[in-house]
């Protein structure tokens, strides 16, 4: 079975940064199914709301799917990349 990839983004605008490890957790649990088999990715992200994105590579054989997968993944290393170093600059503020 190839594994799916379910990535998270839980905004937590407003809430203190001690906080976030917390609260994402307290989200990511309440929301991930029991039964997934996949990996499982939390961002969290400098806004209010929450999406979650679900990607399984074992749908994607076309050549221009593969390089949309590609590019998709990219941005959520850019974008987990952006919101680690935001987090980062809240924290020695």
């Amino acid at each position: 079975m190839d594994a799916k990839i379910l990535v998270l983004y839980i905004g937590v605008a407003g809430i203190r940064y001690e906080d976030i490890e917390e609260y994402t957790n307290k989200v990511a649990k309440k929301i991930i199914p029991q039964t997934f088999e996949g990996e499982i990715i939390v961002i969290p992200a400098q806004t209010v709301d929450c999406r979650i994105e679900c990607i399984n590579p074992k749908y994607i054989t076309d050549i221009d799917l593969i390089i949309e997968h590609t590019e998709m993944i990219k941005k959520l290393q850019i974008e987990l990349q952006y919101q680690l170093d935001e987090l980062k600059k809240k924290k020695n503020g």
